[in-house]
């Protein structure tokens, strides 16, 4: 199971756990920075069966591993509660599993907010206000963006397999090659979007890209220039 960077930054820089520490703990690191240990233990990605597990283990471990340090005893323990928070600790919602959750509110925005390698599969960010929002390398498996203003977002090496751009304003947004992969972007508006060329090429192709944006009133095909 993969967990989110912050979740295991924040955990190795309570514990300032080692190698060895890592080891009896049962976690298995496949990065591990020994050299930059002075502010603190920065892990880039573990594995282990669960959030649970960790959880669990902890609880017979807290002493062992903080011994001498009984000032960060309380904050370790509260940072891997099950009940964690959906931002997770981190900056926004940076790292974070989101999968199935609603973001579907139209009143509410989440302008410019910072949803970087996010897990996201099956998300719901229909209607939603996603202006200048960075979603730089998240899992985007069918996520639901119809109607979402996400102008200006930022959308560069995410996986889109499936994803829902109906009706979507994406001007000015900023596209990987994985929106060839979007299930649908009919209604959607483009306007100076920026797109790989050889992506536009493949896009402009697709049957789905046509009709009329029913805000902004731009046609799809007109705001992609296809020919």
């Amino acid at each position: 199971m993969l967990f989110s960077s912050s979740f295991l930054i924040a955990l190795g820089s309570t514990f300032l756990l080692s190698a060895s520490q890592l080891e009896a703990f049962g976690l298995q690191s496949n990065v591990l920075s020994t050299q930059s240990r002075t502010n603190s233990l920065t892990f880039l990605e573990a594995t282990a069966s669960s959030k649970e597990d960790i959880v669990e283990r902890l609880g017979g471990n807290c002493q062992k591993l903080v011994s001498g340090s009984m000032l960060g005893l309380g904050l370790a323990c509260s940072i891997v509660s099950p009940a964690m928070a959906v931002s997770g600790g981190g900056l926004d919602y940076a790292g974070t599993d989101i999968s199935g959750q609603d973001f579907s509110n139209n009143s509410k925005t989440y302008k410019g907010k910072d949803f970087t390698q996010v897990l996201a599969k099956a998300t719901n960010f229909a209607n939603s206000n996603l202006q200048g929002c960075r979603f730089y390398k998240a899992y985007l498996i069918n996520a639901d963006f119809t109607n979402a203003d996400i102008r200006g977002t930022a959308l560069e090496d995410t996986n889109m397999e499936g994803a829902n751009l109906n009706g979507a304003i994406a001007s000015g947004a900023y596209f990987g090659q994985s929106l060839i992969d979007v299930a649908s972007a009919e209604n959607a508006d483009f306007t100076d979007a920026t797109i790989p060329m050889k992506t536009l090429s493949l896009f402009c192709a697709r049957d789905d890209v046509k009709g009329t944006n029913p805000v902004t009133g731009e046609d799809t095909r007109d705001s992609l220039m296809c020919p």
